[in-house]
Order: structure tokens, then sequence, then C-alpha cells
């Protein structure tokens, strides 16, 4: 078995602008996909609901997802969680890296 890394990007939906979801659930999918299509990236994608607090005390719950990424060089998964982030119109983005053992089958 090879070892490999694996890179999940976390993002959410909710813009703190205006304090809302740019992207509704149902759309979300949808989104991300075509985002990583243009980007030419292979993928894996997990709907999530997280939150977190903001720094007036206020406690937000969102929509948002978990995107898997192996094989892919860390300096490109930091620059798509960047472009991502913009996309989605975040302020940030975060990006989990794990070793794992991979066999293709």
């Amino acid at each position: 078995m090879k070892t490999s890394e694996e890179y999940q990007i976390f993002i959410g939906c909710h813009d703190a602008q205006i304090d809302n979801e740019l992207v509704k659930d149902h759309e979300l999918s949808d989104v991300i996909s075509n985002f990583f299509t243009r980007k030419e990236v292979d993928f894996s994608l997990l709907k999530m609901v997280g939150g977190y607090l903001y720094n007036d005390g206020t406690f937000i719950f969102e929509n948002g997802v978990i995107i898997s990424i192996v094989g892919a060089k860390a300096k490109e998964v930091v620059k798509l969680g960047k472009l991502l982030s913009m996309y989605m119109n975040q302020e940030s983005s975060l990006i989990i890296r794990n070793k794992v053992g991979a066999r293709i089958l």
C-alpha cells in the first residue's frame, strides 16, 4: 500500500457581510463541482453543517462542504483553498492534511 497525502478543504456558505448564505444548500454541490471541474482537479465532496463563534459573541450555524483531494501538492491545495474562499465570498477556509494509505483497485 502506497502512502499519500489527503487534503481536506472545509468551507461554509454563510456570508458575514450580508449575514446570510449566498449559496443555498440545494445548489452547493453544483457550485463546488463546477469550480473544481473548471480547475481540472480530482475531488470528493461531502456536505456538512457546522458552527462557529464570531468575535462579538454571536454563534452562527451554516451549511458547508468538505472537499477531499488526494495526491496534490500542498501549494496547489492552499492556492485552491484561497481561490475557493474568494469564489464563495468567505473570509477563510480550513485546510487539513492527513497521511493516508491508498491503493487503486
